[in-house]
C-alpha cells in the first residue's frame, strides 16, 4: 500500500504545527507523525516514532477503548472529539482529544485513518478534581452555601437543600441571601467582603419553621471570573446542644450520686459502729435474745452497704466489660423463697409449689431481684407482689406495687444510671443505680428487665432464659 507523506514546504509546515497530526493503519502502524505527535507520545522524532511497528495500538492505555475509536471512525467515516488515555514511551499517562477519519480505496477498503490529537490532561485533572470537590461537598452533612456579588445564591450542597427543603430547581433560580439565610443581615455579611471572614453561632429557621441553632464559617473567595463569592459552611448544633444539656444533667446526677452515696454508706457504717460498740459495752448486761437482736441489726446494716457496693461494682465495671456474670441450672423458686425469708415487707410473694429452671447466676439474680424490691419499698405504693412464670422456653419474674407507676416519658430514664422519674423525689436510700444495674445484670445474662403500668400496678418484668432454651455444656467425658 503505498501512502503519500508531505514533502517540501508543505512538509516543513506539517512538522511545525504544534498540534499533533498523524495517519496510521488499522494494525497500529504510525505512516506518517509530526512531530508534536512524537513530543506527545515521548519519543525524540518522528522518525523514531515511525520506526515502531505498532505503536498506535501500544499507546492505548486501554485496548477496547481503540476499538471502540475504530468502530466509530469505519461506520460514520468520522470520529470528533474522542477521548482516551495514552501511555507514552516512559509509561506514563496523557489523555487527548481525538478527530480522525478513516480514508478509503477506490474498492472501499481502509487505508489509513489520520486525524487531530489534542493533549487534555489538564482539562481531565481539573474535571476529576472538580469532581471529587463537589462529591466531597455533597456527601457532608454540614451546610454549604455559597453567593455572589449580588447576594444570590450559586450552590448549595445537598445537606443545605435538605435543610431549606429546597430542590436542585429552586437553587438554580438563584434565590437571594435573605431568603437562604433569614436572620443573617445581609449587609454585614457583605461587610466581609475583603475581610478574613466570620465564625460564630447563628439561629435559622430550617423548612419546618423551627429555629435551628448553627455553628456558621463566612469567608470570602476571589473567583477565576474575577467576581467575589460569599462562602458560608454552617453545621447543625442541634445534637451537641442536646448532648451539652444532657453532660450538665449527668454532671449534676453525678453530684447528686456522689453525695448520697457517701450518705448513705455512713449511714449503716455508723449504725454498725453503733451497735457493735453497744454490744462490746453492755455484752454482759444484755441476755441472749438481746445479743442475738444486736446482732441481727448489725448483719443487716451490713448486708445494706454490701448491696449498695455491689451495684456500684456493677456500674462502673459494665461499662468495660469486667462484670462476673457465670450462669448455671438455677431453681429460682428456691431463690424468691430464701429472698421472701430474709425482706419484711409486706410483700405478697405468689410463687409456684414446683421447681423452675432458669439459666442464670444465682448472686446476680439475687441482687436484681432485691433491687427491685428496694425500688417498690422506697417509690411505690403500699402494696407489693412477686410473681413467677414460665413459658416458650423463658422464666419471667414479675415484681409490682400499687403506687402512681412512672410517667410514660420517663419510662426510659429510670434505667439510666443515676437517673429516675422527672417528678420522683430522692429518697434515702435511694442512690439511681439500683434499675439500671439490674437491667445490665439481666441482658448480661441473656434476658431483660422491662416496666410497664397496667390496671393500677406498676410492673417490672424480668425475664430470662429457661434451661431448656440453652445449650447446657455435658460434664460427662
Amino acid at each position: 500500500m503505498h501512502v503519500s507523506t508531505p514533502s517540501g514546504e508543505l512538509n516543513d509546515l506539517f512538522q511545525r504545527l504544534p498540534v499533533a497530526l498523524y495517519r496510521s493503519t488499522a494494525d497500529g502502524r504510525i505512516l506518517a507523525a509530526n512531530q508534536a505527535t512524537a513530543d506527545l507520545l515521548g519519543y525524540s522524532s518522528p522518525e523514531e516514532l515511525l520506526a515502531s511497528d505498532n505503536a498506535a495500538v501500544l499507546a492505548y492505555a486501554d485496548p477496547e477503548r481503540r476499538l471502540q475509536w475504530r468502530r466509530e471512525v469505519e461506520e460514520k467515516g468520522i470520529s470528533r472529539d474522542f477521548e482516551a488515555r495514552l501511555r507514552r514511551r516512559d509509561g506514563s499517562i496523557v489523555w487527548v482529544r481525538d478527530t480522525a477519519r478513516a480514508v478509503y480505496d477506490a474498492d472501499g477498503a481502509v487505508l489509513y485513518y489520520e486525524g487531530v490529537l489534542i493533549d487534555i490532561t489538564a482539562e481531565v485533572s481539573a474535571s476529576l478534581s472538580s469532581s471529587i470537590l463537589s462529591g466531597v461537598l455533597e456527601s457532608t452533612t454540614d451546610l454549604v452555601v455559597v453567593f455572589d456579588d449580588h447576594e444570590r445564591l450559586r450552590y448549595a450542597n445537598g445537606a443545605a437543600r435538605s435543610f431549606l427543603g429546597w430542590s436542585t430547581g429552586r437553587v438554580r433560580q438563584r434565590p437571594h441571601f435573605s431568603e437562604v439565610l433569614p436572620g443573617i443581615d445581609p449587609e454585614w455579611a457583605r461587610s466581609l467582603l475583603g475581610s478574613r471572614g466570620w465564625s460564630g453561632e447563628v439561629t435559622i429557621q430550617d423548612w419546618h419553621g423551627r429555629a435551628t441553632p448553627l455553628w456558621a464559617v463566612i469567608t470570602t473567595h476571589l473567583g477565576r471570573d474575577g467576581e467575589t463569592y460569599l462562602a458560608t459552611i454552617a453545621r447543625d448544633l442541634t445534637q451537641v446542644k442536646e448532648t451539652q444539656r444532657r453532660l450538665e444533667e449527668l454532671i449534676t446526677a453525678k453530684d447528686v450520686f456522689v453525695a448520697t452515696v457517701s450518705h448513705e454508706l455512713r449511714n449503716p457504717l455508723t449504725g454498725i459502729v453503733g451497735l457493735a460498740e453497744e454490744l462490746r459495752d453492755g455484752y454482759q448486761e444484755f441476755g441472749e435474745q438481746e445479743r442475738h437482736d444486736l446482732i441481727t441489726l448489725i448483719a443487716h446494716q451490713a448486708a445494706e452497704m454490701t448491696a449498695l457496693v455491689e451495684d456500684l461494682l456493677v456500674a462502673v465495671r459494665s461499662d468495660v466489660g469486667e462484670v462476673a456474670v457465670v450462669p448455671e441450672n438455677v431453681d429460682v423458686v428456691a431463690q424468691l423463697a430464701d429472698l421472701a425469708a430474709i425482706y419484711s415487707t409486706n410483700a405478697t410473694w405468689d410463687l409456684p409449689n414446683e421447681k423452675v429452671a432458669a439459666w442464670v447466676d444465682p448472686q446476680r439474680f439475687r441482687q436484681i431481684v432485691r433491687n427491685l424490691l428496694s425500688n417498690a419499698e422506697r417509690h411505690g405504693g403500699a402494696n407489693v407482689r412477686v410473681g413467677v412464670s414460665q413459658q416458650n422456653g423463658w422464666v419471667r419474674v414479675v415484681v409490682q406495687d400499687d403506687g402512681d407507676g412512672v410517667p410514660p416519658a420517663d419510662v426510659e430514664r429510670i434505667f439510666e444510671p443515676y437517673g429516675r422519674a422527672s417528678d420522683t423525689p430522692v429518697k434515702q436510700g435511694s442512690v439511681g443505680l439500683g434499675l439500671a444495674v439490674a437491667r445490665r445484670l439481666a441482658r448480661l445474662m441473656g434476658g431483660d428487665l422491662d416496666y410497664l403500668y397496667e390496671d393500677g400496678w406498676a410492673t417490672f418484668r424480668l425475664t430470662v432464659p429457661a434451661v431448656e432454651n440453652v445449650s447446657v455444656p455435658s460434664l460427662e467425658a
